[in-house]
């Protein structure tokens, strides 16, 4: 567990480190004091064996104490990981689930004939759907409103929606392997109902069939709640387009002289309205009288990064780093949707007259203002925010602000259908891993945690990959570190080696191509299964791997199991919520590296039987060198296999 020091040692982003210091000398408390004040953790805790799912315990199993081996109902080891696991991994996919069900409830307003502030920007994804699920041709609202049915289903239950989405969108062998194993799911919520219930006080006593509803809620997070997300937005909002020139990031964006509007979030439904009304010529009028120089809109984790991937938002901070970035007294609203606000915010923002407005019922503070998001109002709401906005900045203007100055640059607008573009095809992506010009293909996804140096396991493991000669894919928080470090940028291309680097400035590329928000993983999905099926190979063949260094929220739990699901082995750094075998002294050991591995049948299942029946593993590694050693000695086993060459 690092202490202050370590993190401010090894963090590699400069700009944070002055911030954190600036925070520090100001007495202002941040994770890092309040992660200090819970050492030592309990180690029950961090291994999952620490039950609280009933009135009877707390239970804590100890594998090590004859006297501690079972919970009070009787429960072993194994039965409480699987429980705990389970009950994560259904409450990241309610929080998914509820993102996908706004933006397909805000379609269904859409196309029900109301005056909306919406309008169905992506044509091309609602005729291509269309297509896909052979819905009758014909006039686009009632096609997106056939294809919003659809997508509703696989979230609520009903109209077969799911089992549509899984067999249009998976590979054909995973495909076979699931409906095998007995794990097709019926609904995201129909999947979390009964993962709850099976966790209950004498529900289930076999981890084993708990395991079985932790792959099925796994398929019903993928199919369920990343899916209906990413494409009903597509559909609202349309489909990313590379932009012709990079796009400045980093803390360095926002201005001293401008109305500085930071969104946060996980919806950019609301966000959407608040683009177009920051380029409304009112308002930057407005702005302009009050003294600013323009209103410049900033993004914060997943809202940020769909605002990156379709207007070239300048995204700042993750879910770590609101903290810092509310310390440069810049910020004159931060805009809050849905997921990943901290209650630790708004200690932070009082300190630095920072107004905090919420839009969603469910994400309040005690002190916020909040402005409840409706479909019909959003247009209004957005201009209400920027209004809001240049009082702020009206106030602060005389204030101290403290913005250090340091921007990087990132190519963005990355979709599928824009990446594949970029390459002129996904057959000629396919040839180059052939070639051994791009050794393999790696997500680096999921959030950040207080537990490691701050993205100092991102950055670490990034480079040593493109080093390597990995291309690498990024979503959700874990990106903003890649921004920031400049990774996906065009000059990040000099790392690369010979072949990488060819393809990356033949192409136009990074080597780091941030794809969006944690939803858009289900982007990930489709390039690894058409790669796979371009090249006329399984997905759990191909060298790929998919990496969360820093594992943070529940939703982690099931960013995993879908790339495991899927064929495509994952990597997960300390501490993960996915178990997996632990190195322990040896007793009466003579030498101190004299350790032997142990771990519950859980833990064995995810690094050994899972490969039996899904054609991937869970790596466990902490340290970002070495976790990158791990990775490419995966793809390089992949790449021999299929006779490809090291």
């Amino acid at each position: 567990m690092p202490a202050r020091e370590e993190v401010l040692e090894k963090t590699p982003n400069e700009i944070s480190k002055e911030l954190f210091r600036k925070l520090e000398a100001a007495g202002v408390e941040t994770f890092l004091e309040r992660f200090a004040g819970q050492q030592p953790m309990c180690r029950f805790g961090l291994m999952g064996a620490c039950c609280q799912r009933c009135l009877w315990g707390p239970c804590r199993i100890d594998p090590l104490n004859p006297k501690r081996q079972r919970g009070i109902c009787g429960a072993d080891l194994d039965l409480v990981v699987a429980g705990n696991l389970l009950r994560s991994l259904a409450a990241g996919c309610a929080a998914h689930g509820t993102h996908a069900l706004q933006v397909v409830e805000t379609i269904l307003s859409c196309t029900a004939g109301e005056d909306m502030p919406f309008s169905l920007k992506g044509e091309e994804r609602v005729r291509e759907l269309a297509r896909r699920f052979a819905v009758e041709e014909g006039d686009l609202h009632k096609q997106a409103r056939t294809l919003a049915g659809i997508l509703l289903g696989s979230i609520k239950g009903g109209n077969n929606g799911i089992l549509q989405v899984i067999e249009h969108y998976a590979p054909q062998e995973q495909l076979d392997r699931w409906k095998e194993l007995g794990i097709l799911p019926r609904s995201a919520m129909e999947e979390v109902f009964e993962a709850l219930h099976l966790t209950t006080l004498g529900s289930c006593s076999d981890w084993k069939q708990l395991l079985k509803q932790e792959m099925r809620t796994a398929l019903a997070y993928c199919y369920g709640a990343l899916f209906p997300a990413c494409l009903g937005q597509e559909m609202l909002f349309g489909i990313p387009e590379t932009f012709s020139v990079p796009v400045e990031v980093n803390y360095g964006v926002l201005g001293k002289n401008t109305v500085n509007v930071l969104i946060h979030g996980h919806s950019p439904v609301l966000a959407e309205c608040l683009v177009e009304a920051a380029k409304s010529l009112e308002l930057q009028g407005l702005a302009y009288e009050a003294g600013a120089e323009k209103i410049l809109l900033a993004g914060a984790c997943c809202t940020g990064n769909a605002l990156l991937s379709r207007h070239g938002v300048p995204p700042v901070a993750n879910i770590l780093a609101l903290e810092l970035v509310l310390a440069t007294g810049a910020v004159d609203a931060l805009v809050l949707d849905m997921q990943c606000a901290i209650p630790g915010l708004e200690h932070v923002a009082r300190c630095f007259g920072v107004e905090i407005i919420t839009t969603y019922d469910g994400n309040r503070f005690p002190r916020d203002r909040h402005i409840p998001f409706s479909p019909r109002e959003a247009r209004s709401q957005a201009r209400e925010i920027c209004l809001l906005a240049m009082e702020n900045f009206k106030k602060r203007r005389d204030k101290d602000i403290f913005i250090p100055p340091g921007k990087t640059r990132a190519l963005a607008g990355w979709g599928v259908e824009s990446f594949f573009r970029a390459f002129g095809g996904v057959e000629k992506l396919g040839q180059y891993l052939a070639e051994g010009k791009i050794k393999g293909l790696v997500s680096i996804g999921g959030c950040n945690s207080p537990k490691l140096p701050y993205e100092y396991e991102h950055v670490t493991l990034a480079k040593e990959l493109i080093r390597y000669g990995a291309l690498v894919f990024t979503t959700g928080c874990a990106s903003y570190a890649l921004l920031n470090a400049g990774l996906a940028s065009p000059e990040a291309a000099d790392l690369a080696p010979g072949g990488l680097k060819e393809v990356c400035l033949k192409h136009g590329l990074a080597p780091v191509i941030p794809l969006g928000a944690c939803t858009d993983n289900s982007r990930l999905v489709q390039i690894y299964s058409r790669v796979a099926a371009a090249a006329k190979k399984k997905t759990s063949q191909m060298p790929y791997c998919h990496s969360g260094p820093a594992p943070g929220s529940e939703k982690n739990i099931g960013q995993g199991l879908t790339f495991l699901l899927h064929g495509v082995s994952v990597h997960q750094g300390f501490p993960g919520g996915i178990p997996v075998p632990v190195h322990r002294p040896v007793e009466n050991r003579r030498y101190h590296d004299e350790l032997k591995l142990e771990m519950s049948n859980v833990a064995r299942f995810f690094a050994e039987g899972a490969f039996k029946k899904l054609g991937a593993r869970v790596y466990g590694e902490p340290y970002p060198n070495m976790a990158a050693k791990t990775i490419q000695m995966h793809l390089h086993r992949q790449r021999l296999a299929l006779g490809w060459g090291g």
